[in-house]
């Protein structure tokens, strides 16, 4: 008994080490087109050996990655000594446009978590930060990818589920994006809601840029506009039925949160509503613990030297109070993200 108790933190660490390695080796599958040569063999899978040969590649290694995908789960074997993907595998790293695809998500951790994370002990040093906006134009793109499976849920089930706001986007809603990064989730809701217009907003120039050219190439560009924002605030007074912020509220600066939820409110008409999507932390140490926050406190050390602080249930209430809005909705949404709906009093 003694020896299986002493061997429990060892077998934590291994398993943690062992994530780090499933990371990579997803990433390499979906950058390289693995997973997805895989998926269009169906349910006859592919063998390593014909994989190899069909993208001109190392069969060995090709042999090992796919031995590898099948002892994490991820691959499943098939007669005659051949792999396809485990069941649902094609909705989390293949269909790119599936809200529950976690592609972009993994090649984001891969190709620049890894980077802040090997910085962190300088940082730790210094009390530094090195913003979102100091990522450059690569990373604005690879968060627009990362968050687009989840654009379609959110502009169409999401919003008319929320109680009186489908006849508000039925009769032509005008609707403000915060934080709009490269436009997706504009694009979706005015292609989902073909009578209301669309105005996002951002700090962050490189995603400006790509939201402009990417809403012009739409089919809805006549009815969406973008625009920078800066120290002078949103400046759009009381024109707006609805205001939304999807991961996006704990990545504005603590120390000037409340007047820009504050500025968002100013933005709506009265009885406006605010729907919020993003993490809530815990509030104490239990929580800390609690597996419905895993992804609220992981997002709060990936993101720590961005500068971003992720809000308790108490600093969003005091949010809410500081701008003159009344919480309507709180939910969770598969243990991950909080959806919160406020209305302009």
């Amino acid at each position: 008994m003694s020896d299986a108790k002493e061997a429990k933190p060892t077998d934590k660490i291994w398993d943690y080490l062992k994530g780090f390695h499933a990371v990579h080796h997803m990433a390499m599958g979906t950058e390289m087109g693995l997973f997805k040569k895989i998926h269009e063999a169906g349910e006859g899978g592919y063998t390593a050996a014909k994989l190899a040969a069909d993208m001109e590649l190392h069969p060995l290694y090709i042999d090992v990655w796919c031995r590898t995908g099948y002892h994490y789960g991820l691959l499943e074997a098939v007669d005659g000594g051949g792999f396809r993907l485990a069941e649902m595998m094609d909705a989390v790293l293949v269909n790119a446009g599936d809200p529950r695809n976690l592609s972009a998500y993994i090649a984001s951790t891969v190709n620049f978590g890894s980077d802040d994370l090997r910085s962190y002990p300088e940082y730790f040093r210094t009390g530094g930060t090195h913003t979102f906006q100091d990522h450059g134009d690569d990373f604005s793109r690879h968060v627009g990818d990362a968050t687009a499976g989840f654009h379609t849920l959110l502009a169409g089930r999401m919003l008319a589920g929320v109680p009186g706001l489908k006849d508000r986007l039925d009769a032509g809603a005008k609707i403000l994006d915060v934080g709009c990064g490269v436009g997706g989730l504009m694009i979706k809701i005015a292609q989902a809601w073909p009578n209301c217009e669309c105005v996002g907003v951002d700090i962050d120039p490189h995603g400006v840029g790509q939201a402009q050219a990417n809403v012009a190439a739409s089919d809805a560009a006549d009815r969406i506009t973008v625009e920078a924002v800066g120290a002078d605030g949103i400046g759009h007074a009381g024109e707006f039925d609805l205001a939304i912020m999807m991961e996006v509220l704990h990545e504005i600066d603590d120390g000037i949160r409340a007047s820009v939820v504050q500025d968002v409110a100013q933005s709506l008409k009265p009885g406006g509503m605010l729907f919020i999507l993003d993490e809530t932390y815990p509030s104490d140490l239990a929580g800390l613990r609690d597996p419905s926050f895993d992804f609220a406190v992981q997002t709060q050390f990936n993101e720590l030297i961005w500068g971003n602080v992720v809000p308790t249930i108490e600093m969003q209430a005091e949010l809410f109070a500081g701008a003159g809005l009344k919480e309507t909705i709180r939910e969770s949404i598969g243990d991950i993200f909080t959806m919160l709906v406020a209305e302009k009093e």
